[in-house]
């Protein structure tokens, strides 16, 4: 049985069933894992491979030839992560046993910093980008310019509530709905980890919900607008590429060595917090992590109120002088 099911036909069947059940980001990792790993084995004239010819020295030799290729190591490791859970996934289906990736590298390299400082936040919260664009040669009698305002108006108001929102990650702002709304709260789910996570909505964030919704979208920001699974997961990838690339143009527009993405603003959360001596606990549970099990089985009982006026005292020193 091993000899005749290869990995990629195994892997595709798997990516089928992934999509069907709605699992469409893990789902999109897998097929990108699969698309690399069938580059390099056409490298070596190779259509597929049996679970039993998926060697450690083949891995290896998978791993030499993506940084070769200059792969990062970040990257190589989520393709080997990817093809793991894979192969993982044909042994508890009887298909292979052993582990092939024993030798290989599935860790998390160092990267730049992410988290930019308190002042930059107050900076982009007070940007006004219509004179920036102007300072830059940018032409205000065209209708693109003012277009050009209105899109990164939107990207740095999505920017400003995800910072406020304890980190909330772009993908869970582009599912809320009005209903992820009650009494001054907003209850969401994370689509990574399943965990439940209270926010409390602050005086900034109100503002920016009120600026964008729309009373006849079913969703909370003018981000994705089919209720259709599949056809929402593809407006929101398309929605990521167009929002870093907003980011980056404001990041120009701050100067300095400022580089916004969608990362930043839970990286920013977390550094700041950190550095108004926001306990690392209390930091771990504001962002729903569940990578720190001590840390999670310790903070089972800690108050949501704990989390949200740590978070109100972060925001009033940012935005104060904007609520006046």
């Amino acid at each position: 049985m091993q000899q005749k099911i290869t990995l990629l036909t195994f892997a595709l069947r798997e990516i089928t069933q992934m999509q069907a059940a709605g699992r469409l980001g893990n789902a999109r990792n897998y097929r990108c894992a699969c698309n690399s790993f069938q580059r390099y084995l056409k490298a070596c004239q190779l259509d597929d491979l049996t679970f039993k010819q998926m060697t450690p020295e083949r891995m290896l030799s998978y791993q030499d030839w993506l940084w070769t290729n200059g792969i990062s190591r970040n990257s190589s490791s989520c393709y080997m992560r990817c093809l793991h859970a894979i192969y993982n996934r044909a042994v508890r289906q009887g298909l292979a046993s052993g582990n092939p990736f024993t030798q290989t590298y599935t860790g998390i390299a160092k990267t730049h910093k992410r988290a930019i400082h308190a002042d930059a936040v107050k900076r982009l919260s007070k940007l006004h980008i219509a004179d920036a664009l102007i300072r830059q040669g940018k032409s205000p009698g065209h209708k693109p310019f003012s277009e050009n305002v209105r899109q990164q108006e939107f990207a740095r108001d999505l920017f400003l509530f995800c910072f406020s929102a304890r980190g909330m990650t772009f993908v869970d702002l582009s599912y809320l709905r009005p209903s992820d709304i009650s009494h001054g709260y907003i209850y969401y789910t994370r689509r990574k980890t399943r965990q439940l996570i209270v926010v409390r909505i602050e005086p900034i964030m109100l503002t920016i919900i009120r600026k964008y919704h729309s009373p006849t979208s079913p969703y909370l920001f003018p981000i994705l607008s089919s209720l259709d699974r599949h056809e929402a997961y593809i407006q929101y990838r398309k929605a990521l590429r167009t929002y870093n690339a907003h980011l980056q143009q404001l990041s120009t527009l701050l100067g300095s060595d400022i580089s916004l993405s969608s990362y930043v603003s839970r990286h920013t959360w977390a550094t700041i917090a950190y550095h108004q001596q926001v306990p690392i606990s209390v930091i771990s549970q504001a962002m729903g992590h569940d990578s720190e099990r001590t840390t999670q089985i310790y903070l089972k009982s800690l108050e949501n109120s704990v989390i949200d006026e740590a978070n109100h005292n972060l925001l009033e020193k940012i935005f104060s002088p904007l609520l006046c």
